[in-house]
């Protein structure tokens, strides 16, 4: 067994907390379980969690804080991906008045592909 820290994220906070796994995917399906169960939300490390934020992020590290494993939730994903939207949808009606879409179109699929939370 390894102990791993394990972030949780909300929009406006985090808190860390110890687990024991064999690895860091466990790690990860063990606090994936404590979000989805409402457990974590009782726990002495999330001081002052109001409720009213969801976890939208578990990172798993180890000892120098590598990222092992992460889990973020689909809104998450997509505002990540937002500026990449935008700037290929701009890209392409640039293009577009101007008679030339070509290789953009690429671009957008990469980003709507990010959007949804896969790579192409």
């Amino acid at each position: 067994m390894n102990t791993y820290s394990v972030y949780f994220r909300t929009d406006r906070d985090y808190a860390f907390h110890d687990i024991e796994a064999d690895t860091p995917e466990e790690a990860l399906t063990i606090a994936r379980q404590l979000r989805d169960s409402g457990d974590i939300y009782h726990e002495a490390f999330f001081d002052g969690y109001d409720g009213r934020t969801p976890i939208n992020e578990i990172e798993v590290c180890h000892e120098d804080d590598e990222e092992l494993a992460v889990w973020r939730d689909d809104e998450l994903v997509l505002r990540r991906a937002a500026p990449d939207l935008l700037s290929a949808a701009e890209k392409i009606i640039d293009r577009w008045q101007n008679g030339d879409i070509g290789e953009v179109i690429h671009e957008l699929a990469v980003a709507v592909a990010a959007a949804k939370g896969s790579a192409q």
